[in-house]
């Protein structure tokens, strides 16, 4: 069978083959995890019913962005500049963000103990240490599931620009993210194409009922096929969907266009908040590059004029569009960076005291949380766990962290296992 052209990355022999597969999460965790249609469940009344969350993939260096350290032998050669905060100061190359700094407050005192990228990425998706018994869920998914969708024709969960390390785990697969892992042009794999219509998608759909129907009179498990069937229903209800326009930034005015960055990040920054506004309850955006072993103050100066026009933006942008309060934004990676200055001007892993930033929905803003030495090497008041970060941001959801879902072997499972909500920075 010859793969044709279409509108998604699916070809035809990847359409039938995952509606055939041998387990439902093969069929709804692949390319269109998506939750299937509910009522709106947010309560009028809680501040923050969506998410933003900037992933700095490699880990940034906290003592060049948010916990600097001028003049010390680890402070590098980045100045401390005053913010619209009056107790914050950051790094002199995110001038821009200085100027919304009274939106948004600083953990400077997160820590961990794993400094693998790939496991304290999932810590640091999932709220839990990687166990090979038990898949955790991507925040995402928490928040999708405790929260519902907002909008039937529309993943609820979506990532630009990489690929998370945690998926649905013991949610249903529908329930994970949508991942679309160009930074770049992100809707290349949803645009409609003039080869693909709407009619043959509806007639992929009956070719692929087709083909369910002697399944199932064979093999039974009528749930797993009907799973299969209505995630292929939802892929197509995203494929032929007018909200797709949230990736047309055609309709902004190129004043809003130029403030967010000519930059790929900046422009998947502005996509994530029109999504947003179109229903999406959960959108991540990664900006990689962050792994300074060597050349850490290059690099970081690079990243930070990328970061520093998208990131003001949307905080102005939210703000202006009366969207703050409702949403809850985070900027944060997997762990920190060394004190320490190794010999190819590079710094290294480091998980004993690191930075967090959080504002919107639910969080108050202009905060400073937690103080290191004047090496940025120990912590010397109010760490705070990953645990508490997350619960942290489960209260400002108005989520219950202590709820328990069913896993593994009919196991319960909480949304959280430890942790304190961080009240200092809750409104």
């Amino acid at each position: 069978m010859t793969m044709e052209r279409s509108c998604c990355r699916c070809s035809r022999r990847d359409f039938v083959r995952i509606g055939i597969a041998a387990s439902p999460g093969a069929a709804l965790g692949a390319k269109w995890s998506m939750q299937l249609p509910a009522q709106e469940t947010v309560a009028a009344s809680l501040k923050a019913k969506q998410v933003m969350l900037l992933w700095m993939a490699g880990a940034p260096s906290q003592l060049d962005t948010f916990d600097l350290k001028p003049g010390t032998d680890t402070g590098g050669p980045f100045r401390a500049i005053p913010t619209a905060a009056k107790e914050i100061e950051i790094c002199e190359h995110l001038p821009l963000l200085a100027k919304q700094m009274k939106h948004l407050s600083v953990v400077r005192t997160v820590h961990s103990k794993d400094p693998n990228h790939e496991t304290a990425s999932y810590l640091l998706h999932t709220g839990y240490r990687r166990n090979p018994a038990t898949g955790y869920p991507h925040v995402g998914s928490i928040v999708l599931t405790e929260l519902g969708p907002r909008v039937e024709d529309l993943p609820g969960c979506v990532v630009l620009g990489g690929y998370p390390e945690a998926g649905a785990g013991y949610l249903p697969p529908q329930n994970g993210p949508l991942v679309l892992d160009k930074l770049a042009n992100p809707a290349q794999d949803l645009v409609a194409s003039e080869f693909v219509s709407g009619e043959r998608l509806a007639r992929r759909l009956r070719l692929l009922d087709g083909f369910d129907r002697p399944f199932l009179a064979e093999h039974g498990d009528e749930p797993r096929v009907e799973a299969r069937r209505r995630a292929y229903e939802s892929a197509q209800r995203l494929l032929t969907s007018e909200r797709l326009r949230a990736f047309d930034l055609s309709s902004e005015s190129e004043e809003i266009r130029d403030a967010y960055g000519n930059t790929d990040f900046g422009r998947a920054v502005l996509i994530g908040r029109r999504l947003l506004q179109e229903g999406v309850r959960f959108v991540e955006i990664e900006l990689g590059g962050w792994d300074t072993h060597s050349d850490n103050f290059n690099q970081v100066r690079s990243n930070l004029g990328t970061l520093d026009p998208a990131f003001s933006a949307l905080a102005s942008d939210l703000v202006r569009l009366d969207l703050w309060k409702e949403t809850l934004v985070v900027w944060m990676g997997e762990f920190g960076r060394t004190p320490r200055i190794n010999e190819a001007q590079g710094r290294d892993h480091y998980t004993k005291a690191w930075s967090v930033v959080a504002g919107g929905g639910g969080v108050a803003g202009g905060r400073v949380i937690g103080r290191t030495d004047e090496a940025g090497a120990e912590i010397q008041d109010r760490p705070v766990t990953v645990g508490d970060l997350f619960a942290t941001f489960y209260s400002a959801l108005g989520i219950d962290a202590g709820k328990k879902h069913v896993g593994p072997g009919n196991r319960p499972i909480p949304i959280l296992e430890e942790g304190s909500a961080v009240s200092e920075l809750l409104v």
